[in-house]
């Protein structure tokens, strides 16, 4: 199992990043990329990827923080060229109108320095997506988009993805891979995301934690970790009604393939 998403680098593994890995090794993932949030967890990131093996790295600037942080390209640049053995992907980027919708511009402004990036380095991306509260595929079809004029668009995966299926056809239409995370397992999940999860080929589906958050059924409510993809197949193999060993093999090809691990 490789866990795709994950943020071993953010504060709550401060103390334990070390213990969780080993842990989870010995419990069955066999990798994990960290994703960047900000400069400071990308850099985490990488010190992680130094000290472990199969930890690799995707460095970005969350939509959440352009308002706070300015996006250093030439910094990122310098990143990437000196660990490029461990970087995989440019990421996390993308749209979040939950959390503002009065930065819009910003954040496509943004999302479009990552895709120069990703493009510019050969590098798939990691998208993030949100819609608002009052709309919730606002930011996908806005993102879409985006996406659709791009001269090139890239490769790369829809994190934690959340929207129904009509979203997420045009999204693998263009090529991309879906992420899916503990949503898939709690028992009030929404039932346009099941649907999701049951039409998509299983060779376009990447499984993710996205921890500290979103821990899946039956940790939900406490701190995530890599090796609970375990349970995001055992809820895919349930609703495609396949072997769980299927699943954990298709996924685990497809994440090397897009990472190129």
């Amino acid at each position: 199992m490789i866990d795709t998403h994950a943020h071993l680098n953010f504060q709550a593994f401060k103390d334990d990043y070390s213990q969780v890995i080993k842990e989870n090794f010995e419990s069955g993932l066999k990798a994990v990329i960290n994703v960047g949030s900000n400069l400071e967890t990308s850099e985490k990131a990488i010190k992680i990827s130094r000290e472990f093996e199969n930890c690799y790295v995707a460095v970005g600037l969350h939509p959440i923080h352009v308002e706070d942080e300015e996006f250093k390209r030439s910094r990122y640049k310098e990143l990437i060229k000196k660990n490029k053995d461990k970087i995989k992907a440019i990421g996390e980027t993308g749209l979040d109108f939950y959390h503002s919708k009065k930065n819009i511009e910003k954040q496509k402004e943004v999302f479009s320095k990552h895709i120069e990036l990703a493009q510019e380095f050969n590098l798939p991306a990691i998208l993030h997506c949100r819609g608002s509260k009052e709309n919730p595929r606002d930011a996908y079809l806005e993102l879409l988009k985006i996406v659709k004029e791009l001269e090139k668009i890239p490769s790369g995966v829809i994190h934690c993805f959340s929207a129904d299926w009509e979203i997420a056809q045009e999204f693998l239409k263009l090529g991309f891979y879906l992420g899916f995370d503990g949503p898939i397992t709690f028992k009030n999940a929404s039932p346009e995301l099941l649907q999701v999860v049951e039409k998509i080929p299983l060779n376009r589906i990447l499984l993710e934690t996205d921890c500290p958050f979103l821990a899946p059924e039956p940790y939900r409510g406490q701190k995530n970790q890599p090796v609970y993809v375990r349970f995001m197949a055992q809820k895919i193999a349930e609703l495609k009604n396949i072997d769980f060993n299927q699943v954990v093999k298709t996924t685990t090809e497809s994440a090397k393939k897009l990472f190129r691990l």
